[in-house]
C-alpha cells in the first residue's frame, strides 16, 4: 500500500473513532427532553427478502415495543448499499432515521467506492453490532471437489478458469473467495450477479460450480441435496454444522469472513439518543426469545457499545481494503 493509500486508510479510521466518540455538549444540548415521539425509519440497504427480513422483524419489534414507538423498515436496496447509507448519512441527526449496516456496505464499501458522496465512516456513527454470522462454501452436487483442498487443487489445473458466482462486485462474499484465493495462491474466475438470489439459483441449476452463500438461504439446499457445502468462513465450527469444517482447518489457518449486521444513525446524532438505541438493541438481543430466534437464522446475537463496534468496523475496514488492494477490485 502506497503512502497516499496509507495516509487515506488513516484518515479513514481517525474519522470512525470521532464519529464513534462521546457526542459534544453542545450536541447533547440539542437532545429532546423525550424520545422518541413518533416512529423511526429503518433504512435498509437491500430489497425485500433475505436474512435481513426476519432479522429486522425480530429485533425491531422487540425494540419498538420498548420504545413505545415503532421501527419502520424502510427497503433502499441498489448501489451496493451505498443508496440506503447515503440517505441516512443526509438525514437529520434527531434520531428518527437508522440504517442496518453491514461489513459490505460500510467496511467494504469505504474503499471500494473511493469517489462516494459521503463518507461511509465519517457521515455514519455505529450504535451496537447488533449479530454476527458466516459464509457457507456452497458447490454444484455434481462439482469434483468435496473439500477445500481438492477445490485449491482443482482451480490449479484449471489455469484460472475454474469460475465461481456471488451477488455482486466487492460484495463480502465476493471477497471471501477472494481472500481464499489469495491465500491459496490460486486463480479463479468471478461471476457476479444483481444479488445472492439469482446466484444461487444458477449454482442448483448448474450453470455456476460454486459460490459463498449465507446459512439462511443455503442451508435448506444443502438439507434437500441440491448443493454441497464443504466448509465454513467462521473462526470454530457451530453446533448446528458441527460435520462442516472451517476453512482455516481445512488448511488455511487465520481465514475467517465475519457477516456481520449493526446499527447506525448520521454521525451528529446527540448523545442521549444514540444511548437510548444501543440501549434497547442490546435489551432486545438479551431476550431469551430474540435470541432463541435469531440463533435460528444462524445469527450470533452480540449487542456491544458503539465504541467495541467502531474498533470491529476498524478492523474489517483495513482488512478488506487490503484484500481489494491485492486483487485490484474494482467497482462495477
Amino acid at each position: 500500500m502506497g503512502a497516499w493509500e496509507r495516509a487515506g486508510v488513516r484518515g479513514a479510521l481517525g474519522a470512525l473513532l470521532l464519529a464513534s466518540a462521546t457526542i459534544s455538549s453542545a450536541a447533547a444540548a440539542e437532545a429532546p427532553a423525550v424520545y422518541p415521539t413518533k416512529p423511526i425509519r429503518l433504512l435498509v440497504p437491500y430489497p425485500p427478502g433475505g436474512t435481513t427480513d426476519p432479522l429486522v422483524r425480530i429485533v425491531g419489534q422487540r425494540m419498538g415495543e420498548a420504545l413505545g414507538q415503532q421501527l419502520v423498515v424502510d427497503n433502499r436496496g441498489g448501489a451496493s448499499g451505498n443508496i440506503a447509507n447515503e440517505t441516512t448519512a443526509r438525514a437529520s441527526p434527531d434520531g428518527y432515521t437508522a440504517l442496518l449496516g453491514t461489513v459490505s456496505t460500510i467496511s467494504i464499501n469505504a474503499t471500494l467506492f473511493p469517489n462516494l458522496s459521503y463518507d461511509p465512516i465519517k457521515d455514519l456513527a455505529p450504535v451496537s453490532l447488533i449479530v454476527s454470522g458466516f459464509y457457507l462454501l456452497a458447490v454444484h452436487p455434481t462439482f469434483a471437489a468435496s473439500s477445500v483442498q481438492e477445490l485449491v487443487n482443482l482451480a490449479r489445473s484449471a489455469n484460472g478458469k475454474l469460475v465461481y458466482a456471488s451477488g455482486g462486485t466487492g460484495s463480502a462474499p465476493h471477497l471471501a473467495m477472494e481472500l481464499l484465493a489469495q491465500m491459496a495462491k490460486i486463480e479463479l474466475t468471478h461471476v457476479p450477479y444483481k444479488g445472492t438470489g439469482p446466484a444461487l439459483n444458477d449454482l442448483v441449476g448448474g450453470h455456476v460450480p460454486m459460490l459463498f452463500g449465507g446459512i439462511a438461504p443455503v442451508v435448506p439446499l444443502m438439507k434437500a441435496g441440491r448443493v454441497k457445502v464443504l466448509a465454513t468462513t467462521a473462526a470454530k465450527r457451530t453446533s448446528s454444522l458441527q460435520t462442516v469444517p472451517t476453512i482455516a482447518e481445512a488448511g488455511y489457518p487465520g481465514y475467517e469472513v465475519d457477516a456481520w449486521y449493526g446499527l447506525f444513525v448520521p454521525a451528529k446524532t446527540p448523545a442521549p439518543i444514540v444511548n437510548t438505541l444501543h440501549r434497547e438493541v442490546v435489551s432486545a438481543l438479551q431476550n431469551p426469545d430474540v435470541r432463541s430466534r435469531l440463533s435460528g437464522l444462524g445469527l450470533e446475537p452480540v449487542g456491544n457499545s458503539p465504541a467495541e463496534f467502531a474498533a470491529i468496523v476498524k478492523k474489517d475496514l483495513e482488512r478488506w481494503a487490503a484484500v481489494i488492494k491485492r486483487g485490484n477490485i474494482r467497482a462495477q
